[in-house]
């Protein structure tokens, strides 16, 4: 689905920013996880600038 996120567990929808859809189950938005950039073109998830996760 390219709106978005689709989780076939329970039928949520999210959009592109992970924001829930009105009428699904899922009761909250998608969380960020820590990320940063890595020069132009290269994005780290699930770390941020100071390498924690």
């Amino acid at each position: 689905w390219k709106g978005g996120f689709f989780c076939p567990c329970h039928g949520s929808r999210f959009d592109l920013a992970g924001r829930v859809f009105q009428g699904v189950p899922a009761p909250s938005n998608l969380v960020v996880p820590p990320y940063h950039f890595q020069g132009d073109n290269v994005v780290i998830v699930g770390e941020d600038a100071q390498g924690a996760a």
